[in-house]
């Protein structure tokens, strides 16, 4: 990730950005972490730029999606201490077997709770990230299931055994 420092007339354009993803429907918390990180890092800022030219919905939701990663792969970084319940990084192959499963029941216990718009709201989580997390068979990023837990309450066996089971 290459640091940058912007420039005021960049940190005006980016302002304006945040405003028209606000009036988009896009939760605040999301907004002001993405906007943090683009004041820093070109690519989250280009993904900004890309989402207000964008026209097309699904394109758009493409970019909040992969803005939210940078986010999320920004806050893995050791200088951000994050809370977190405790996983093995030895567990997490317990859930790899079967990740598609593993997300399929987690998506049935968020439905459960309230559906995955709740989520986003008491996570922070953008809609379209947690859909794509939901339907991809990609491995779970560690601080996703980190929110997710917390905003259900979960506990680290609950996450491990009763789910990688």
């Amino acid at each position: 990730m290459s640091l940058f420092k912007s420039t005021d007339e960049q940190k005006v354009r980016l302002y304006e950005i945040a405003t028209s993803m606000k009036h988009y429907g896009l939760d605040s918390r999301f907004i002001a972490g993405a906007v943090k990180l683009a004041e820093i890092y070109e690519g989250a800022f280009d993904l900004f730029c890309l989402w207000a030219d964008e026209t097309d919905e699904e394109e758009k939701d493409k970019i909040v999606a992969d803005l939210q990663d940078e986010i999320e792969e920004f806050k893995e970084q050791p200088k951000e201490p994050v809370k977190k319940p405790y996983i093995k990084y030895s567990d997490l192959d317990l859930i790899a077997k079967d990740t598609v499963g593993f997300k399929a029941h987690l998506k049935s216990v968020v439905d459960k709770w309230g559906g995955i718009t709740k989520l986003s709201k008491e996570t922070g989580i953008p809609q379209p990230s947690l859909s794509r997390f939901f339907s991809s068979a990609s491995m779970p990023r560690r601080t996703t299931l980190y929110k997710i837990a917390e905003a259900l309450n979960l506990s680290e066996k609950e996450i491990i055994t009763d789910w990688a089971a």
